[in-house]
């Protein structure tokens, strides 16, 4: 069986973080908690979401209804949203090696199929919104019974540690990409298969597959 590259939406084909922190600076006065600056942002992207919340001082009772007024003002702007820098040429260069692709994400499947449109992205076999942030395993178990796909040649592409994490439960390969979420150095720390710096180190990840799929 060919290869998959299953690839995660914000922070890896989508450049969302910064329009993510924005949306927070936002709600920060209706919240009570402080507004985040870029350097404040930077040296808390690799925190846990509890030691975050303290660095804000938002208090805890607020934290469900914040996260929940967040995802819904952002999937507003999936639209507005940029490709990551040299992320679409690569796509399309690894497309035309005969790797499939996937995308998968807690956004809506069809404002996924929207934002591909509008940036004129085709080179992806399947789409699929999950419709939650949780259990992201499940997620990848159930699309890869879905699709019949063979978890042994199937790569999971992500920016963040929990991406690794439900790459493991999953029993699949993780990519994790350094241009997201969480710094090269934490991915780093948890060991993934592979960690790339730049979209372009993607291609020879893909190469090496179509050589030898499960391997």
């Amino acid at each position: 069986m060919k290869p998959w590259l299953i690839f995660d939406f914000d922070g890896t084909v989508a450049n969302s973080i910064e329009k993510i922190r924005d949306l927070i600076n936002e709600l920060a006065p209706r919240y009570g908690f402080a507004q985040i600056s870029p350097e404040k942002f930077a040296a808390m992207r690799d925190l846990p979401l509890t030691r975050a919340v303290r660095v804000t001082h938002l208090p805890f009772y607020k934290l469900g209804s914040a996260i929940a007024v967040i995802l819904s003002e952002y999937r507003k702007i999936i639209p507005d949203l940029e490709p990551c820098a040299g992320i679409v040429p690569v796509l399309n260069e690894i497309n035309g090696m005969g790797v499939s692709l996937a995308l998968m994400s807690s956004n809506r499947t069809d404002n996924l199929e929207a934002w591909l449109k509008h940036n004129n992205i085709g080179c992806f076999d399947w789409v699929e919104g999950t419709g939650g942030i949780l259990k992201k395993h499940d997620n990848i178990l159930s699309q890869i019974r879905k699709h019949r796909m063979d978890a042994d040649n199937v790569l999971y592409v992500g920016d963040e540690a929990r991406d690794i994490k439900a790459a493991r439960k999953s029993k699949v390969r993780i990519v994790s990409v350094a241009w997201g979420l969480h710094s090269a150095g934490h991915l780093q720390s948890l060991k993934p298969d592979f960690l790339v710096h730049e979209p372009h180190e993607l291609v020879a990840i893909a190469r090496d597959l179509m050589v030898s799929p499960n391997t």
